[in-house]
């Protein structure tokens, strides 16, 4: 009977491995396709509070990287025409990256570390010829993810708080702090909203500021107590989601400004869509 139950154990396992081999190739003969790549191109912001909206539009260089951003704004009330709000475009060097606003006469160097990731910012206005440095970042990392940002004008630091893979709040020291709570939604690609600020969507997007969250946002919270003003900038996101990307994001923020001279409240809902193309 011992003898049979071998004999059965083993017959089992020689079965086994042969569907497994023939699966195998099988899976060499018929592979997987690949899976398609896609990139964000266009976005359109739809405000409800004024006649304006906006459309900004994204190219790309031939490795793949953003080479420029451009946004313009519109108004159906007024027949003038559009605007340029924002011109930029991207330079790549090694362990650099310069944006240069073209309708604005100034520029961001990045410096990017072994890894590829923004460590350092300078903005810069040029008047006359001439460069004047208007801000300084620098932005320190753990295991690929962003930790905390300093700012050298003003003098600031922001320390960034995670759970498992999401950025959960973020604090400047001594100062307010902005609090997120996260959806059970995640994206392959697609508008991820930007942490904080002095980070460019754009190159984060981009992933130069390390990873993402994996979840998506579905509320951020901004609160600040002072000794004679109060602010609170509360936002909640809703999304739709098709073949993995989101296509439509809706953003309603209500906010409270409170002072000794005013006292002001109100809801904004922003309506932004977005196009993807296939590379």
């Amino acid at each position: 009977m011992k003898k049979t139950l071998n004999w059965v154990l083993a017959a089992t396992l020689i079965s086994g491995f042969t569907m497994s081999v023939t699966s195998c190739q099988d899976n060499d003969d018929n592979p997987a396709p690949a899976k398609k790549q896609y990139r964000l191109v266009q976005n359109k912001q739809v405000y409800d509070t004024s006649d304006a909206y906006y459309i900004a539009d994204y190219t790309y260089d031939d490795q793949g990287r953003l080479a420029s951003f451009v946004r313009v704004g519109y108004n159906t009330k007024f027949s003038d025409g559009p605007w340029v709000d924002a011109d930029y475009s991207y330079t790549y060097g090694d362990h650099y990256i310069i944006e240069t606003l073209h309708n604005d006469n100034s520029y961001y160097y990045y410096t990017l570390n072994d890894d590829g990731l923004i460590v350092k910012a300078e903005g810069f206005v040029i008047e006359d010829g001439v460069e004047d440095p208007r801000s300084l970042y620098y932005f320190h990392y753990k295991d690929g993810r962003l930790q905390s940002v300093e700012n050298t004008n003003p003098s600031q630091l922001t320390v960034l708080n995670y759970v498992d893979d999401d950025l959960m709040s973020y604090g400047d020291v001594g100062k307010s702090a902005k609090e997120f709570t996260r959806s059970g939604l995640s994206v392959d690609h697609g508008y991820l909203n930007v942490p904080m600020s002095g980070i460019n969507d754009r190159l984060y997007m981009m992933g130069y500021y390390g990873k993402p969250s994996r979840h998506l946002e579905s509320r951020e919270k901004l609160e600040s107590v002072g000794a004679t003003i109060y602010s609170l900038f509360d936002s909640e996101y809703t999304y739709t989601i098709a073949d993995g990307h989101i296509v439509e994001m809706v953003e309603v923020t209500n906010t409270v400004m409170k002072s000794p001279v005013y006292n002001t409240s109100g809801t904004k809902t922003t309506t932004t869509t977005f196009t993807y193309e296939e590379y």
